[in-house]
């Protein structure tokens, strides 16, 4: 589907759903952020992930909403 590779700061590839993919994609591509994007399990977030956008932080919920 894309170039991108969405990996944990352990640098091993991140546990997440098609939805998120999708979404964190459409971010990557919004932000020109680099091939491999590091993202971080929210805590207490229910499955979702934050990514560094430079100048915030966004959230992708399991079901591809995003949000700062």
């Amino acid at each position: 589907m894309s170039g991108y590779a969405f990996v944990f700061p352990t640098g091993f590839p991140a546990t997440i759903n098609e939805a998120q993919r999708e979404a964190l994609v459409r971010v990557a591509q919004r932000w020109n952020l680099t091939n491999t994007v590091e993202v971080q399990p929210m805590f207490g977030g229910g499955g979702a992930v934050v990514v560094n956008v430079g100048s915030m932080w966004l959230a992708v919920e399991p079901d591809g909403y995003t949000h700062s």
